[in-house]
């Protein structure tokens, strides 16, 4: 099992300049195909698992909207500058409930079927290859029966150590490699996107699965 201290150590050595980089980033392009996937629903009655939320920015867009929203992240550094961003930038900051825990201590919880969808925006993307099914299986099962989850992975068939961070890439065929290995039947829709940072010239793979 590769150990991921590196990788959270990271998050919390460089909070500051990584929320400075990604707190303002236009993602309508991804926001608008996760939101048309949801279950119909009113959405006060929709709950979204932000799964590594970073700066906090998914969260509070989904909050705005009147989604109640579950941010989660492993990284203590990053999730209190997410909720003081939260305190300046929302009205209503209290439709987000803020956890700080691991992937493996969500799938601890007792969250069976609490979730209309999962967001997992970049942050699955720190799990080794091998650990993907199993992990994936669990979070499924935090989802209703009509829920939605998306995830996204830079463009790649490896995994690398960038900045002693932790990188699983993800291509098409080492998703159908992961799909054949988990327990649940799923429909889903992959496609490519550019990273919406100026200063970076990267692709990224993203998954919508529905239930």
């Amino acid at each position: 099992m590769i150990n991921q201290s590196n990788t959270l150590a990271f998050y919390n050595s460089n909070a500051h300049s990584f929320i400075e980089q990604t707190i303002d980033v236009n993602m309508s392009l991804l926001y608008q195909p996760f939101i048309d996937n949801l279950p119909v629903r009113p959405i006060s009655n929709q709950n979204i698992l932000d799964l590594g939320c970073g700066s906090g920015r998914d969260s509070m867009h989904f909050a705005n909207l009147g989604f109640n929203v579950t941010a989660i992240d492993s990284s203590s550094a990053l999730l209190d500058l997410a909720k003081a961003a939260a305190q300046k930038r929302m009205d209503y900051q209290d439709t987000i409930e803020w956890h700080c825990a691991t992937f493996q201590d969500i799938i601890q919880k007792n969250w069976q079927r609490q979730f209309t969808a999962i967001w997992a925006c970049a942050s699955l993307l720190h799990v080794p290859y091998k650990e993907l099914p199993e992990l994936i299986d669990g979070l499924l099962h935090m989802l209703t029966d009509d829920g939605v989850f998306y995830a996204s992975f830079k463009y790649s068939d490896n995994e690398h150590v960038k900045d002693n961070r932790f990188f699983c890439d993800m291509n098409e065929k080492r998703w159908e490699t992961i799909k054949q290995k988990t327990n649940h039947e799923f429909k889903d829709k992959i496609w490519l996107t550019n990273d919406q940072r100026a200063d970076r010239d990267e692709k990224w793979f993203n998954i919508m699965i529905k239930r």
